[in-house]
């Protein structure tokens, strides 16, 4: 399997959090110890600069501070926390990290500052791969338990850019833990990264259940796209799993391959599932006879086919209600499904539930439809992974992102 991997540079919210903390702790904001006079003038002088936007002025003030014989190491700190501030704010990355490396390092941290410092130091050093440093003040930050979305998501940028793929896994899986137990979902960040994690350390199993994740949660299109390709390599996957799955890949919006396309189209074609296959066609699918003949004199049987229902058993009535899924025709497939369920005796038990469950969801009726799913038992190894996407599916119709995000506000 493969991710789209979290970038290592810093976004504009790591930037504006390492300019926030910088100012934060400059002098004005210190209560104790107190500065040497000199240091104190010459870094009041660089922050008036800096606020001016006269960052020329501003680097000449923190080198008049540096220059003062009789500093001491408090006062070195604050001129390298007023130093992140006026580098970051002129985008030299290259000299905040350097400063922020002196500040994260230095004796003299007041307590209540250390974490934010720290993180500081790790958002810049994480930004010039300078993973030496980053990961010593990951690992610094670990025992701190922060809680904030920024330092954890450093922390875990410091473990992964490192190759330090277990630390990663760990910490982020215990963020994810944590926001569990407090009865919230990981946003989208958390999940992405940790997919990238297992995926860098080949846990097929954990990625997929990591993907499945972001599917329930986010309804993307993209990442439907990717769990359906993941499915389709089931080991065990049968001939309707391939129909099951292919539904679902053109119902959420996923972008069909040429590849996946031709697959369910054939696989359609050869269970007679005409609607299907025609579906697949207008989706690139190509490699088996055209449909549309086939299609169009089935359609006309279609109400004698639904007539004989009653009188047929129940294998019948369920391989009835997939054809009339895929010519559009959900509320007979419904019908259709639930007369199989209802015979019992087939030759499949998950084929009926699933394609009722399918119908409903197809008619926006999402509650049915999962009561629908939790019928489907049997089938093959591929069975129960492919009934959760589809629950995963009815679920996330039912209670969108955006109004999930809503309610949470």
């Amino acid at each position: 399997m493969t991710s789209k991997q979290f970038r290592a540079p810093l976004t504009a919210a790591l930037f504006a959090a390492a300019a926030t903390v910088a100012l934060l702790a400059s002098p004005a904001a210190a209560a104790a110890p107190k500065l040497t006079t000199s240091v104190n003038n010459a870094l009041a002088e660089a922050q008036k600069a800096a606020n001016a936007g006269d960052l020329p002025t501003a680097t000449a003030a923190i080198a008049k501070a540096r220059a003062v014989a009789t500093k001491t190491d408090y006062d070195d700190y604050m001129i390298n926390t007023v130093a992140i501030a006026v580098a970051v704010k002129g985008q030299d990355m290259a000299t905040a990290e350097v400063a922020a490396e002196a500040a994260a390092d230095s004796p003299a941290i007041p307590e209540e500052q250390k974490q934010n410092t720290l993180r500081t130091a790790l958002i810049l050093a994480n930004n010039q791969k300078h993973y030496d440093k980053s990961v010593p003040y990951a690992k610094q930050l670990v025992t701190m338990n922060p809680t904030d979305p920024v330092t954890q998501t450093a922390i875990t940028q410091a473990f992964y850019l490192a190759k330090d793929y277990p630390d990663a896994l760990s910490f982020t899986q215990k963020r994810i833990d944590a926001e569990k137990a407090a009865g919230k979902q990981s946003d989208r960040a958390t999940l992405q990264i940790m997919l990238d994690i297992q995926v860098a350390m080949k846990d097929e199993a954990g990625a997929e259940r990591t993907l499945e994740q972001l599917v329930a949660q986010f309804n993307d299109p993209a990442d439907w796209t990717q769990m359906i390709d993941v499915a389709l390599s089931s080991k065990g996957l049968r001939d309707v799993e391939v129909i099951w799955l292919g539904r679902l890949l053109f119902l959420s919006g996923a972008t069909a391959s040429q590849q996946d396309a031709s697959l369910f189209g054939s696989t359609a074609s050869h269970l007679t599932f005409f609607g299907d296959a025609q579906i697949a066609q207008q989706h690139g699918g190509t490699g088996y006879p055209d449909p549309t003949a086939r299609a169009d004199a089935d359609k006309k049987t279609i109400p004698a086919q639904i007539a004989a229902g009653p009188k047929q058993n129940g294998n019948y009535s369920a391989k009835l209600a997939e054809a009339l899924y895929s010519y559009g025709m959900y509320p007979e497939a419904e019908a259709s499904a639930k007369l199989a369920i209802s015979k019992g005796g087939m030759t499949d038990p998950s084929e009926a539930p699933m394609v009722l469950g399918q119908a409903l969801v197809a008619q926006g009726k999402y509650a049915d439809a999962e009561a629908a799913f939790g019928q489907v038992t049997g089938g093959g190894p591929a069975t129960a992974r492919i009934t959760r996407l589809w629950v995963d599916y009815a679920k996330v119709k039912q209670n969108p992102p955006a109004a999930t995000a809503a309610a949470a506000k």
